[in-house]
C-alpha cells in the first residue's frame, strides 16, 4: 500500500485580494485598512513559522511510514481564467491531487497551515471505502437564504457565500460546503473528480451567475472550494464528513488551548500551537496629586470633576484592580508587571514640564510598552481601568508579531464631516475622540499627507519589538509636540478656533500621526479583546436603583454577545463587576 502526505505553497503576491474584496462589498475606507492589514500580518505570520510547518508535516509522515512531498513555487504553466493568485493556487492543488493519485493507492493534500498533534496514523483511522474524506463548513452558515444574509457578512472566503455559489451551480439542490484544507482518499475515487476537466464548465456557469442582479451574486468568483463541493455532488463522487478532531479549524475566534489531531490555523497565529514567542501584560497607575488633576468637561449630572472621579474610583477599587490583572496573566502563563509612580517615572515627566500630568502619563504607558518590547516577543498594555473577565488569550488570537493591535475608529464611525453645520456646532474638548481626530489631521497636514486618519484608543495595545521600532514614537517626540503646540495657537490656520481650542498633546494623536506616517501595520481589536464601558449616570453607581439594574443587564448581554474577555471601565463604574 503507497501512501502519501503532500502539501503545495506559491509564495504570490495576495495584497491586493482583500482590498478587492472590500471593495465591490462597498466597504469603507476603514474596512479596508483593517482587512489589508490583517492579511498582511497573516503573510508574515506565515513566512516566520514557514520552515517549522513544512518540518511538522515531514515529521508526522516519518511517524506514520508514508512518504512525504513538499511542492514548493511549482505552479508555473498552470493556465485558469482567474485574475485573483491564492484562487488559483487553490484550484491547482486539485490538479496535483489527481497527479498524486496517479502514483499513490492512499493519497492526504493538506494546506501549509495545517499542523498534527497526533502520532495516530490518519490513514489507519478512517474506512477509505466510503470515500473521500474531507470536512463541512456548514456551521458558518447563518442562512441558506439570500435575502436573509447581510451582505456584510459575505466576503470572498466566506463559507457563506461559496454555499450559495454551490447551490446555485447544482440548481438550487442544498449542498454541504467543503473546506478543501484537508482531503483524504483512495486513488480510484480522487480520480473519479476530474476536477480540472470540470473545472472549466464550472468557471463558465460561475460567470453567468454573477451577471444576475443580486448583490451577493456580484461577488460569486471560481473558488476551489465551491467547484469541489458541486463536483462531489453533481457527478456523485463519493465521501465523507471528517470529525472535528481530524480537521478543527483554528480561527481568530479559537482562544482555548490546542485541541485536535489536525489543527488548521487559518489565522496564521501559528505560536498558538509552537509556544516559542515570550509574552508579558502590564498595567501603570500613577496617582495624580489633586493639584495636577486637569479639567476636561464633566458629566452633565454631576459637579464633581471627571478626573477627580477618576482618581477617587481607581483608588477604592486598586487592590481588586490589581488582583484581576495578575490573575488573568497567571492563568494564560504570562509575565505581568504593575508600574506606579517610581524615580523613572519621575525622570520621564521631567522631560515634558509644559505638559499635563495626564498627557505626562499617557506617554509614559507608550514608553513603557516600546521598552518591555526590547525584553519580550510580544507585549500587551492595559489600562488600569480595565477588568478581564474570562482567560482567553490574545495571543493566540492577533498578529501583533507584525501589526499595532488597537481597538480605533475613522471619521465615519465619529460622524465627522466638513459641512459648515458639523464646523459651526463643534464643542468637544481634548479628550474627544473627534479632538483627536481633527488634531492628528492638522499633524498629517503638516507633514503633507492625507488628511483622514484613524483615532486610536490605548487602554489596551499589543505590539512587538518589530512593531515599536516601526513606529519610532519618541525619535522626534520633541518636536511633535512643539508642532502640536503651533498648530493650536496659529492664529492664521485652516482651522476654525473652536477646532484649535481642543487640541491637545495627547499620546493617542502621536500614535495616529506616527503609524501613518511610517505606514504601520494596524490589526482592529474587535469588542472581544476591548469593550468600552461608557458612563451612563450618576444612579448607575448606586446598588439597588433600577438603572444600576438596567446597566448591570446592559453590560452582561454585551458580554454574553461578543463573548468579551476585557472590559474597559471609561466609566470608572467597577462596581458593575466587582460589587455584583
Amino acid at each position: 500500500m503507497k501512501r502519501l502526505i503532500f502539501t503545495i505553497h506559491d509564495d504570490i503576491d495576495n495584497t491586493n485580494a482583500s482590498s478587492n474584496n472590500k471593495e465591490l462589498m462597498g466597504f469603507d475606507q476603514f474596512e479596508v485598512i483593517k482587512t489589508s492589514h490583517s492579511d498582511n500580518a497573516k503573510r508574515a505570520l506565515l513566512k516566520k513559522y514557514f520552515n517549522d510547518l513544512i518540518d511538522n508535516k515531514r515529521e508526522y509522515a516519518d511517524k506514520i511510514g508514508v512518504d512525504f512531498k513538499f511542492f514548493h513555487n511549482e505552479m508555473k504553466d498552470f493556465d485558469v481564467d482567474t485574475s485573483l493568485e491564492f484562487t488559483k493556487v487553490n484550484l491547482y492543488k486539485h490538479h496535483l491531487y489527481a497527479k498524486m493519485a496517479e502514483e499513490y493507492d492512499e493519497v492526504l493534500y493538506v494546506d501549509t497551515d495545517v499542523l498534527f498533534n497526533t502520532d495516530e496514523n490518519i490513514f489507519d483511522a478512517h474506512d477509505l471505502s466510503k470515500g473521500i474524506h474531507v470536512k463541512d463548513q456548514d456551521d458558518k452558515i447563518i442562512s441558506r437564504e439570500k435575502s436573509e444574509v447581510l451582505l456584510s457578512f459575505v466576503g470572498l472566503r466566506s463559507p457563506i457565500l461559496k454555499y450559495f455559489i454551490t447551490k446555485d451551480l447544482l440548481d438550487g439542490k442544498e449542498c454541504h460546503v467543503i473546506n478543501t484544507g484537508i482531503m483524504l482518499g483512495r486513488s480510484e475515487d480522487i480520480l473519479k473528480i476530474k476536477f480540472i476537466e470540470r473545472m472549466k464548465e464550472a468557471i463558465q456557469e460561475i460567470n453567468v451567475l454573477k451577471t444576475k442582479k443580486n448583490l451577493i451574486n456580484a461577488l460569486y468568483y471560481p473558488n476551489n472550494e465551491s467547484i469541489f463541493s458541486y463536483i462531489l455532488e453533481k457527478y456523485d463522487v463519493p465521501y465523507a464528513i471528517l470529525e472535528d478532531e481530524w480537521h478543527n479549524i483554528y480561527d481568530g475566534f479559537s482562544t482555548g488551548p490546542i485541541k485536535g489531531k489536525c489543527v488548521h490555523i487559518i489565522h496564521k497565529q501559528f505560536d498558538h500551537f509552537f509556544n516559542k514567542r515570550t509574552k508579558a501584560i502590564f498595567s501603570l497607575h500613577i496617582d495624580i496629586h489633586e493639584d495636577n488633576l486637569d479639567h476636561p468637561k464633566s458629566y452633565s449630572d454631576t459637579e464633581e470633576n471627571k478626573s477627580a472621579i477618576t482618581k477617587r474610583l481607581l483608588n477604592q477599587y486598586k487592590d481588586k484592580l490589581l488582583d484581576n490583572h495578575r490573575d488573568y496573566a497567571d492563568k494564560i502563563g504570562v509575565d505581568y508587571t504593575h508600574y506606579s509612580r517610581d524615580d523613572n517615572y519621575e525622570e520621564f515627566k521631567s522631560r515634558f514640564p509644559d505638559l499635563s500630568e495626564y498627557d505626562v502619563v499617557n506617554l509614559y504607558k507608550v514608553w513603557l510598552l516600546d521598552k518591555l518590547t526590547k525584553d519580550y516577543d510580544t507585549v500587551m498594555y492595559v489600562d488600569f481601568d480595565t477588568v478581564f473577565i474570562n482567560y482567553h488569550s490574545p495571543f493566540n488570537t492577533v498578529p501583533a508579531d507584525f501589526a499595532f493591535c488597537c481597538i480605533m475608529d475613522d471619521k465615519k464611525l465619529l460622524k465627522i464631516d466638513e459641512t459648515n453645520d458639523y464646523l459651526n456646532n463643534y464643542k468637544k474638548d481634548f479628550r474627544n475622540p473627534e479632538a483627536k481626530y481633527w488634531n492628528a489631521h492638522a499633524l498629517l497636514q503638516e507633514d503633507d499627507k492625507e488628511g483622514d486618519n484613524i483615532v486610536f484608543n490605548t487602554g489596551v495595545m499589543l505590539a512587538s519589538k518589530e512593531v515599536m521600532k516601526q513606529i519610532d514614537y519618541f525619535s522626534d517626540i520633541d518636536s511633535v509636540i512643539e508642532t502640536m503646540k503651533e498648530l493650536k495657537e496659529d492664529e492664521f490656520s485652516m482651522y476654525p478656533p473652536n477646532i484649535r481650542a481642543s487640541f491637545g498633546y495627547d499620546n493617542e494623536t502621536i500614535m495616529s500621526y506616527k503609524t501613518v506616517i511610517n505606514d504601520v501595520p494596524l490589526f482592529y481589536l474587535g469588542y472581544k479583546w476591548h469593550t468600552r464601558h461608557f458612563y451612563g449616570n450618576k444612579h448607575e453607581f448606586i446598588e439597588g436603583t433600577p438603572e444600576r439594574k438596567r446597566a448591570l443587564l446592559k453590560l452582561k448581554n454585551h458580554i454574553k454577545e461578543e463573548d468579551t474577555t476585557v472590559i474597559h471601565f471609561i466609566s470608572k463604574n467597577f462596581g458593575l463587576y466587582f460589587d455584583e
